[in-house]
């Protein structure tokens, strides 16, 4: 065996043959180091016994003679993550994400691991992490503190800082419908919700009107331009959406992903409201179609969100958030025999498969209707 092992701060007797004190075995290897190409001590320890810190010689050796071997990490898991987090991801994402990123690791991840060393860190340590969130947060938002660590202790590897990922044997949350019933408005319930909010401010109806009949994410409504719509053909192009980064809301000129910049056809009922609504249309600095009535600046989200609870609550319909709007849309498409691809487009979801998997619930009554159409031209 390559290395030497030795017993530190025994202070039982010289005479007494076996130590009695607690002292803690420790062994020293020699390794190259790749930087230098010069031979290093290194030391490892805090074992109960010689067995113990033979064991573990057994593996190091093992591991250097395969080429494997990695050299034990100083990090703990919150330096590592702050440092992976400033130095790689920062480059990687728009503002915002960081910024949501940073909040996943101080509020969630620091909390529960972060003072373990990353050499220490084991599934089992962040499978006990992520138990504890679910009982707290939603199963999609468990699953993206599951993917930042991933893809972090993957750079760990690429590094040569840990010679294995222990996220990657993690139970993550499932995030399945199938037991999730989504909550969506009926056709009755959206002309009661319309018509109440119709008697109101009518900034907020003219945006609630173009969320129930174009699917729009709330940062794409807010970041609508007039320039956006051509008030002729009644498209509108979907080119921005608006995040919060650094304290501070701004427009960015991409939406979500790739797939969002989308043409979405507006009913001409809603485009002729449209019309009535750019004359009465305060003029803001950035030409936005739905400015804050306060600043004329970008309206804040949670300021539609107080907005839209009032009038949900005034129209006396059932609870939904204002992201239920984009389902309400979807749904209602759907089950009107809409072509999935042409919803799938108007949503800006990456692939058919996301739109049938989130509105699957449509489906039953879909081929019902198909059966009986079928059913009508042959019989």
């Amino acid at each position: 065996m390559i290395g030497s092992f030795r017993q530190r701060g025994c202070k039982c007797p010289p005479e007494r043959k076996r130590c009695t004190c607690g002292a803690k075995w420790y062994y020293r290897y020699s390794i190259t180091d790749p930087a230098t190409g010069k031979r290093k001590q290194k030391e490892v320890g805090g074992f109960r016994t010689k067995a113990e810190a033979e064991e573990a010689a057994k593996k190091i050796l093992a591991e250097i003679q395969q080429g494997i071997y990695v050299e034990p990490s100083k990090y703990t898991v919150e330096s590592f993550l702050i440092e992976y987090l400033e130095q790689t991801l920062k480059h990687e994402i728009a503002p915002n994400t960081f910024e949501q990123r940073q909040a996943m690791v101080r509020n969630h991840i620091a909390p529960r691991i972060g003072k373990v060393k990353l050499a220490d860190l084991t599934p089992n340590l962040i499978q006990k992490m992520v138990n504890d969130l679910r009982e707290t947060f939603s199963a999609g938002y468990v699953q993206n503190i599951c993917r930042l660590l991933n893809k972090a202790l993957n750079h760990a590897v690429r590094w040569n800082m840990i010679a294995r990922n222990p996220a990657a044997l993690v139970k993550k949350p499932s995030t399945s419908r199938k037991n999730t019933k989504m909550k969506v408005w009926t056709v009755d319930e959206q002309k009661t919700f319309l018509g109440f909010a119709k008697q109101g401010q009518q900034l907020y109806y003219m945006l609630f009107l173009v969320a129930l009949t174009t699917g729009m994410r709330k940062g794409e409504l807010l970041g609508l331009k007039w320039g956006d719509i051509d008030l002729k053909t009644g498209i509108i192009s979907v080119k921005r959406t608006v995040v919060w980064a650094d304290k501070t809301l701004y427009l960015k000129d991409t939406p979500k992903t790739e797939s969002s910049i989308r043409s979405i056809q507006l009913p001409k009922e809603v485009l002729r409201e449209l019309k009535k609504w750019q004359l009465a249309c305060p003029s803001n600095l950035h030409d936005l179609v739905f400015p804050s009535p306060a600043t004329n600046g970008i309206l804040y989200p949670n300021s539609l969100d107080k907005a839209f609870i009032r009038t949900v609550k005034g129209a006396g319909v059932p609870y939904i958030s204002f992201h239920g709007l984009r389902h309400t849309f979807a749904t209602t498409l759907l089950a009107n025999n809409v072509n999935p691809k042409i919803v799938q487009e108007m949503l800006g979801h990456a692939t058919i498969k996301t739109t049938m998997d989130t509105y699957s619930h449509v489906l039953p009554n879909m081929q019902r209707s198909a059966a009986e159409q079928l059913g009508a031209v042959l019989f």
